[in-house]
């Protein structure tokens, strides 16, 4: 029988889970916004892969609150692992790169420094994909991300965000849609995508420039952006752009929007 891992992440707005077999991940799958309990949605996630729960060496828990799921069914087979080696590691090792500030934009965003095999968290922010829902609800009625970022991409940040195109004639070192003051242009002439656009994207930078710092401190030029919102196209715009603009190597590797899931699995693979 073949035996797999499963990674499980609790986070504030959503589950992640993943079963990884050696080097493959087998399956992945996001649940948002359930009260279900752990156990259950790792039985419907078997059954929806065709894997039989028998088959499940180990459980390999990461997240907040992981430790007060109830796991039912997978008794003695649960390991919980401290979420920041879970980002880490999974961003790590997704990505390929040994020495990296992985950026986890969760609910709120956090930054590990990967170096050496070893994982520290360096810091964070309260902005992150709750930010977006919640201020979703208020201006566009809605909490579903993915109908944030349909919206968000039919739209034009210009509108909304002064850049330095608006304050110079011209500079030999910043790009004219570099933003100089995200949101504070509010034109009247911007629509709902307008502002669902520049609202991701203020977001997206955030997080990209709170990296570009831990970057400069801790003398690392990789960045793995990982979380849930990493894998849209709006991402890649961002990221692309702070590429060229800070020199640095910003990385949005397969699988990132459950890295923290396959850190965790990760490191129960590993024995660590």
């Amino acid at each position: 029988m073949t035996r797999v891992i499963l990674g499980y992440d609790n986070g504030s707005s959503a589950v992640k889970i993943i079963a990884i077999n050696g080097e493959k991940i087998e399956a992945t799958k996001c649940i948002i916004g359930s009260d279900r309990f752990a156990g259950e949605l790792i039985l419907e996630f078997l059954k929806e892969n065709n894997i039989s729960a028998a088959s499940v060496e180990t459980v390999a828990a990461t997240g907040v609150g992981a430790e007060k799921c109830r796991f039912d069914g997978f008794d003695g087979r649960v390991v919980f692992v401290p979420e920041i080696e879970a980002t880490g590691l999974g961003g790590s090792w997704i990505s390929k790169l040994d020495e990296a500030i992985i950026v986890s934009i969760g609910t709120g965003t956090s930054l590990a420094l990967a170096r050496n095999g070893s994982f520290t968290h360096i810091g964070g922010t309260g902005v992150g994909s709750g930010t977006l829902r919640g201020i979703s609800k208020k201006m566009f009625g809605t909490t579903d991300l993915r109908e944030l970022f349909e919206l968000a991409e039919q739209g034009n940040r210009l509108t909304v965000d002064i850049t330095i195109g608006d304050l110079f004639s011209g500079t030999d070192t910043l790009p004219l849609d570099l933003t100089a003051s995200n949101l504070a242009k509010a034109s009247d002439d911007a629509t709902r995508a307008d502002w669902a656009m520049a609202l991701v994207n203020t977001i997206m930078e955030v997080a990209g420039s709170h990296a570009a710092l831990a970057c400069n401190g801790y003398n690392v030029k990789n960045v793995v952006i990982t979380g849930g919102i990493s894998q849209t196209r709006i991402a890649k715009v961002v990221y692309d752009g702070f590429t060229k603009l800070y020199k640095l190597n910003y990385v949005i590797p397969e699988y990132s929007g459950c890295a923290t899931a396959i850190g965790a699995a990760k490191r129960v693979q590993n024995g660590t």
